[in-house]
């Protein structure tokens, strides 16, 4: 699984990311990527952004993040995995090569997760994050791995 890098979502990708919501489980847990969500994670002046994992070898879409800057210099993050990809440990390495790819630029790195997640559970505290609150927001549960020394 070496060889991860990242590119920005572009329009050309939207056919496949797509396809990848007739999987009940991708379906079941992230909203299907509408004009609207296209329009978000593309303006410029926007603070969502959206990459593709690659490998190195192909530019094919592997996984697509979706993360929102926050106003407290943190990001919150969204993670999509090829459905063929799911339960071969691809999650931790994407997510471990995306906090590497992001330290420096801000100080924490948030993930928001239903509470009968358990693969993705199990990946984000695999990478270090930490689950921030005891009770439930609205189903999700709340992670945080900070990036640096110092940050509170």
């Amino acid at each position: 699984m070496d060889g991860i890098s990242y590119r920005p979502f572009r329009r050309v990708d939207l056919a496949a990311y797509a396809a990848w919501f007739d999987d009940a489980e991708v379906a079941r847990r992230i909203d299907f990527p509408n004009a609207d969500w296209v329009a978000y994670v593309m303006d410029p002046a926007s603070p969502a952004h959206a990459v593709v994992a690659t490998r190195s070898a192909n530019d094919i879409p592997l996984a697509v993040l979706q993360y929102d800057e926050e106003p407290d210099d943190g990001i919150s993050l969204l993670i999509a995995i090829h459905p063929a990809l799911r339960g071969q440990g691809f999650g931790k390495h994407v997510l471990s090569a995306f906090v590497a790819h992001v330290r420096g630029r801000y100080t924490h790195v948030d993930g928001h997760i239903e509470d009968d997640n358990f693969a993705s559970i199990a990946c984000v505290e695999s990478c270090g994050f930490v689950r921030q609150a005891k009770e439930l927001e609205d189903g999700f549960l709340f992670y945080r791995k900070l990036l640096g020394v110092g940050i509170s």
